[in-house]
């Protein structure tokens, strides 16, 4: 395909791991397809995913196995059946991938699996140790460059979405415009919003921002997901130490080599107990000093880039601390990626599909990439003009507690959206009274704006205060407990007030 090429079928925004499933299977249909992405290519979150990916592929193990710790750790807000999907097509796409040759680690000519915080059997597959995101990204993209009836355009951010009547039917970047019959945005997440973080600076909403533009919902955006242990070390950056290294027996110790936590709580648990410690009693460690070389010797890309920075895993003990790192929230869309919007899809971490509840499964996340890449592409390309998803929505089990007005006089400076205080105000723990000075200090956003930065940090330090209770990765320490009531999605639409849908069991 050229520039002068007739319109594609489908716009995909986004290059990483969920852009290019997406764009990879319309191609495959025989859809001509654009990518756009805002900067270079794997430039993105993908390619820097430790973590491997899970599939239900052991002897022992089932997908009805990977669905029961799915819902465990979600806290009651999975939606089962978009949970079902990702469990059983999951496998499907990480036995193709296996069959397609990507290089995954393997043991006696079958793939090794690794354990991970909350699943109860060994399924996760991991390439090159800690380089899992890397190599299927990788391997992905040179796929789509070379596909036929793919074009990517490279420095090409999307800054609004188009419309034709009631349907989107393109995007403008500056003063390009690309049209085509559907768009589907693969962006991403928005932890790199706060001032911790093991994302990529481009992670900051810009998708979420687009569809609340075009008058798509967004939902979940309180449940944040903080990693335990990313690198805590002065002048350097919060280098993400895989959930992989504790699922081979790594350990989190205090100064005097006590163990602070069970490793492999689920991730929610073992970041608070890692956050008290620090703020309590002083720093925490990751330890594989106990562990056989050959166990080392698994993780070595991960052990170079420590060596550089002065830690041998062998002899060193490594500070860690939590640092945000997965956004369970996202646009609000169907197990197919539609939105309630007609021509809009969404796919991956931009997107809120109830697979994730309340709390990510560790390793899910690229697994949702791929399944939902494809089934958002599928959707797309069979859907008639006016298709798009809906919710049954009531009121807020309680009135929204938003103080209005200016900041307490507590000598807190105004807040800018990825300054350290948002990490303490809306980080691991939240309570009320930081919430609503939170609140008061973050700029508004301007809804008349159609991409506004300061949408989605204004949105999720509401969605917290208003959420009156604890669930999976939101922790109010004012209301400690899950309360039935609160089971259900809190949704945002521009221009109306909070709504609310229950989830019925």
């Amino acid at each position: 395909m050229n520039e002068t090429s007739p319109s594609p079928d489908l716009i995909v925004v986004g290059s990483g791991l969920a852009g290019l499933a997406t764009a990879l299977a319309a191609g495959d249909a025989g859809a001509r397809v654009r990518l756009l992405t805002a900067g270079d290519l794997l430039s993105g979150s993908s390619p820097w995913a430790q973590g491997g990916i899970a599939a239900a592929l052991g002897a022992d193990d089932h997908p009805s196995l990977h669905a029961a710790d799915t819902l465990a750790v979600g806290g009651g807000l999975n939606d089962a059946a978009a949970v079902d999907v990702l469990v059983h097509s999951g496998r499907a796409a990480v036995l193709d991938l296996l069959e397609s040759g990507v290089p995954f680690d393997s043991k006696s000519g079958r793939p090794e699996l690794g354990l991970e915080a909350g699943h109860q059997r060994r399924r996760i597959v991991h390439a090159e140790g800690t380089a899992t995101g890397h190599v299927i990204t990788k391997a992905l993209l040179a796929r789509t460059v070379r596909h036929p009836r793919i074009h990517v355009s490279e420095h090409t951010p999307a800054q609004a979405l188009l419309r034709e009547g009631h349907r989107i039917v393109g995007v403008r970047s500056g003063s390009a415009i690309y049209q085509g019959n559907a768009v589907v945005l693969a962006t991403g997440g928005y932890a790199a919003l706060w001032g911790r973080t093991t994302n990529t600076p481009a992670s900051r909403g810009a998708g979420l921002a687009l569809a609340w533009g075009a008058g798509a919902t967004l939902a979940d955006l309180e449940f944040v997901q903080f990693h335990p242990t990313a690198l805590a070390l002065p002048g350097r950056p919060a280098f993400l130490l895989s959930e992989a290294l504790r699922g081979e027996g790594a350990l989190l110790l205090d100064a005097d080599d006590r163990q602070i936590v069970d490793p492999l709580l689920p991730r929610d648990v073992v970041a608070r107990a890692v956050a008290r410690h620090w703020q309590e009693r002083g720093p925490v460690y990751l330890s594989m000093r106990h562990l056989p070389a050959s166990v080392r010797a698994r993780f070595a890309p991960l052990a170079a880039q420590l060596l550089e920075w002065g830690l041998d895993l062998a002899r060193d003990r490594v500070p860690v601390a939590p640092a945000a790192h997965y956004c369970m929230g996202g646009v609000r869309s169907d197990d197919a990626g539609r939105t309630d919007v007609a021509g809009l899809y969404v796919a991956g971490e931009v997107a809120c599909t109830g697979v994730q509840g309340a709390n990510r499964l560790a390793s899910n996340s690229l697994l949702e990439c791929l399944v939902f890449g494809q089934r958002a592409a599928a959707a797309a390309l069979a859907d008639s003009p006016d298709a798009r998803a809906a919710w049954s929505t009531t009121a807020l089990p309680a009135a929204p507690d938003i103080p209005e007005g200016k900041p307490e006089p507590d000598g807190s400076r105004p807040r800018e959206a990825d300054d350290p205080v948002l990490d303490r105000d809306l980080g691991t723990e939240r309570s009320k009274r930081h919430l609503q000075a939170l609140v008061r200090a973050l700029p508004r956003p301007d809804d008349t704006e159609p991409c506004d930065p300061r949408l989605v940090p204004h949105l999720a330090t509401r969605s917290a205060l208003v959420r009156a209770e604890s669930r999976g990765a939101h922790y109010r320490t004012d209301a400690p407990q899950a309360l039935p009531e609160w089971q259900g999605h809190i949704l945002w639409r521009r221009g109306m007030e909070p709504q609310f849908e229950r989830i019925v069991t």
